[in-house]
């Protein structure tokens, strides 16, 4: 038997090389690669297999190889019929040729049986490598998403201004140190304007007293201080008449018309993709007097010690200085003194009129008018003035130095 031609190899091939040849016929002609194929296919697979495993046997043995390759030069050595010249092969005889025609027929069944399972094979593993890729291209797809996610996660805490609730709070950082707290104000009714039985201050624009529902919202615990309105004006590059104080960044901010204030809201919704804007006047009277509608943010007796009104500090005064004495049920601060707030209505004398006998539910101003609410009284108004029912109106691109504003938030 002619072991190197069944290995594949030379005469002189190294231990390495025929551990190497042989590994890869055994892979190549096992019978496990032809279930698919005929019987006769398989036998000869094994018969070959049997063959690549006995020359494996001697070659990988130097005793054995040794004393194969003495009896392989001899036998090249005998003599060939004359005319055939073919040295190390025997001569072709009548059987001879009839056994190489019938190993030459089924070789070339086995190996086109061999071909066709070594391309599904590959196909097989050609498939296995694309889905493979697909997959690591999907987590790839999918690693990159979540990056993303978590980097536009920490851009958006890093970035200002932004918002984020917290509890029943709405937390706005405008810059390192410069941020504000909104309070939730619950859905609900409540008692709007004055009964004069009740309240010998009130006065015709705040009558009747009336019913009113309002849906929930969030709305800032303090006024916009200057330090907050500096951050806007710096980042919009927004132009104001004059220049905001300086030393007195925690004081309401002053002097910025309706207009301004609307700008202000405007901004801070782009910046935090949450709508702002300014309280309506229903808002601001809910969340000022609460549910049983207080004369005053603490109750229904004058305290002049509990806010900074009729003109006894000369002019704003940082927010919540008079907190927490002065605040709202629902502890907002200086809703009534310190400053006027702009609302988001436009004035309207005979509003409460026009709505008396029915639940009003998230009423709203006329769609014009002469002026724009505000509320609350300021520094220099007197105890009349700054009763949570008080109405009073400026007109909206004037600013003044007792008028500031607080903003609202929708939920989302």
């Amino acid at each position: 038997m002619k072991y190197y031609e069944i290995l594949d190899v030379s005469p002189d091939a190294t231990p390495e090389q025929i551990k190497a040849a042989y590994r890869i016929l055994v892979q190549l002609h096992h019978p496990d690669r032809l279930q698919q194929s005929s019987p006769s296919v398989r036998q000869y697979a094994e018969e070959r297999l049997k063959r690549i495993n006995e020359a494996y046997t001697v070659l990988s043995d130097p005793a054995k190889r040794a004393k194969y390759d003495a009896l392989y030069a001899h036998r090249t050595r005998r003599a060939a019929p004359s005319g055939y010249d073919a040295p190390g092969e025997p001569w072709p005889t009548p059987a001879r040729k009839r056994r190489a025609r019938q190993r030459t027929a089924e070789q070339t069944a086995y190996e086109s049986a061999a071909d066709e399972i070594l391309r599904q094979a590959a196909e097989r593993e050609a498939e296995a490598r694309e889905a493979e890729r697909q997959r690591r291209s999907a987590e790839a797809r999918e690693r990159e998403r979540r990056e993303a996610e978590e980097q536009a996660r920490r851009a958006a805490e890093e970035r200002y201004p932004r918002a984020r609730p917290q509890g029943n709070e709405l937390i706005v950082n405008f810059a390192p140190s410069v941020w504000t707290t909104l309070v939730r104000v619950p859905a609900g009714e409540f008692l709007m304007g004055s009964d004069p039985a009740l309240d010998p201050a009130a006065l015709a624009p705040e009558q009747p007293r009336h019913r009113v529902s309002v849906s929930e919202f969030f709305i800032g615990q303090y006024p916009v201080t200057n330090a907050q309105f500096q951050t806007f004006v710096d980042t919009a590059r927004y132009q104001l008449p004059a220049s905001l104080p300086t030393g007195q960044e925690t004081h309401p901010v002053v002097n910025v018309s309706w207009d301004d204030a609307v700008a202000f809201c405007k901004w801070l919704s782009q910046a935090t993709s949450r709508t702002f804007r300014l309280p309506t006047e229903a808002e601001w009277e809910k969340a000022a007097r609460g549910e049983a509608g207080r004369i005053y943010p603490w109750g229904n007796e004058w305290e002049v010690s509990r806010l900074n009104g009729e003109n006894m500090h000369g002019g704003p005064t940082p927010v919540g200085q008079f907190s927490p004495a002065g605040d709202s049920p629902l502890g907002l601060a200086d809703v009534s003194g310190n400053v006027w707030e702009w609302c988001a209505d436009w004035y309207a004398e005979k509003a409460y009129a026009r709505r008396a006998g029915a639940v009003a539910h998230n009423p709203r101003g006329p769609a014009d008018g002469e002026g724009c609410v505000v509320r609350g009284g300021a520094f220099d108004s007197s105890a009349r003035h700054v009763r949570c029912a008080h109405r009073n109106w400026y007109y909206p691109f004037n600013a003044r130095k007792n008028v500031g504003f607080r903003v609202v938030a929708a939920l989302l």
